[in-house]
């Protein structure tokens, strides 16, 4: 029988992996609530027009890597791409707007795209987020952006730079776009294939292209910001400004305009040069737009998105690792019954123990706790459990003693 394996593109996470796994999640929500933002959690899949007018048409996304399917009601349905586009279509059906001024939420979950599989990123890939609803003020753009640098930090990652732009609305961004037309009509027929069909649907995105021939034609493409009314490159100052408070280095990159259609005004990304071309480990931006083209509401937002395979990739061996901290031997059938009483008020405790099933040899038993990493072995033997004791062993210090249940909790928990 053909032995099955999980589908290209996706990927089982566990030991190490998981412990890595589980680490951001929780630093992240950590993070996210100190800043006042509640969880949120969406559809794994959602009506696929959702995302064409959310995401837009013209985008790779949407064009080319979304996962939809017909369901027995002849429904068409798409497996979410991205979390902003869920998270406002719940904002708007539940109405919370009329319920708050201003909404934070944070997400944290699966996405799927069809793409070539690579480094940090799979077919189905994890994403946490953060959006922001209802506040137009710069200083939310500066906030959000130093609250997602804070949290790579507080991971450990560092060699990261951030990158901002702004792109301005609809009236900045139809004039930029007659302007970048102008300037790639000559250098068409070199731009690279996905270029040439972004060239006539959505010549910005050419601006946001990794390959490298492309990269160097742009090199001296007109810079959106000329194109920015008055109050666009106020608010794209006051960004600035709130960022040099906040304490968050950064650069102005002109070319920078992210790969979806809902952006508008600020955009960013937090950048590595450990992840190769496809560098990116968090970026957002501000998509006033995208609550009027999903529910006529004039209300403003903000948010990021981050990849957790990508940030699993850079933390390294920098993330509380799932060793239990101790292993509890036990000698004889008859001492069973009390030495997983044991093992369960250690627990209790909050002390992660391991304990074998069946009994073992006390060579064995050694064997074991030194292929764990544990620091404690406790020993139970028949006269441990007839006076209540046990042995607690101490392989750092390479010592050992006769405690009570309450004694070695507290030599534990120290």
């Amino acid at each position: 029988m053909k032995l099955l394996k999980a589908v290209r593109g996706t990927k089982d996470i566990f030991g190490e992996d998981a412990a890595k796994y589980n680490y951001i999640v929780n630093t992240a929500s950590e993070v996210f609530e100190a800043y006042g933002y509640s969880m949120i959690k969406t559809p794994i899949f959602e009506e696929t027009n959702l995302f064409k007018r959310g995401i837009g048409e013209g985008t790779d996304v949407v064009s080319k890597e979304m996962y939809t399917f017909t369901d027995r009601g002849e429904r068409s349905l798409t497996l979410r791409p991205e979390g902003t586009a869920a998270v406002v279509r719940s904002y708007l059906e539940h109405k919370i707007y009329g319920k708050e001024d201003f909404t934070k939420y944070y997400y944290m979950g699966s996405m799927f795209r069809y793409e070539r599989p690579q480094a940090g990123r799979q077919r189905e890939f994890n994403q946490l987020g953060v959006e922001a609803l209802g506040e137009s003020s710069p200083v939310l753009d500066a906030e959000v952006i130093a609250m997602g640098y804070k949290l790579l930090e507080k991971l450990g990652i560092t060699d990261l730079e951030v990158n901002i732009n702004s792109i301005g609305g609809n009236d900045s961004r139809t004039k930029y776009r007659e302007t970048l037309i102008d300037f790639l009509t000559p250098l068409k027929d070199e731009l690279c294939e996905d270029c040439a069909t972004r060239y006539e649907n959505n010549p910005l995105r050419v601006l946001d292209c990794k390959n490298p021939k492309c990269k160097e034609l742009i090199t001296d493409s007109p810079k959106i910001t000329d194109s920015l009314d008055e109050q666009e490159k106020a608010h794209f100052e006051g960004v600035k400004k709130y960022l040099d408070i906040f304490g968050v280095k950064y650069v102005v990159n002109s070319n920078l305009v992210r790969g979806l259609d809902y952006y508008s005004s600020t955009v960013y990304e937090i950048v590595t040069n450990k992840l190769g071309a496809q560098g990116t480990v968090l970026g957002g931006g501000r998509y006033d737009g995208l609550l009027t083209q999903l529910g006529n509401k004039e209300i403003p937002a903000f948010g990021f998105a981050a990849g957790i395979e990508r940030i699993m990739m850079l933390i390294g061996d920098n993330y509380p690792s799932n060793t239990p901290e101790v292993h509890i031997a036990w000698l004889g059938e008859e001492t069973a019954e009390y030495a997983f009483a044991v093992a369960d008020r250690l627990r209790t405790a909050g002390i992660k123990a391991n304990i074998e099933f069946v009994n073992k040899s006390m060579k064995a038993s050694m064997k074991k706790a030194d292929k764990l990493g544990v620091d404690y072995t406790i020993i139970i033997g028949s006269e441990e459990m007839e006076n209540g004791r046990l042995v607690l062993k101490n392989f750092a210090e390479r010592t050992q003693e006769t405690l009570t249940i309450d004694e070695a909790i507290a030599v534990l928990t120290k």
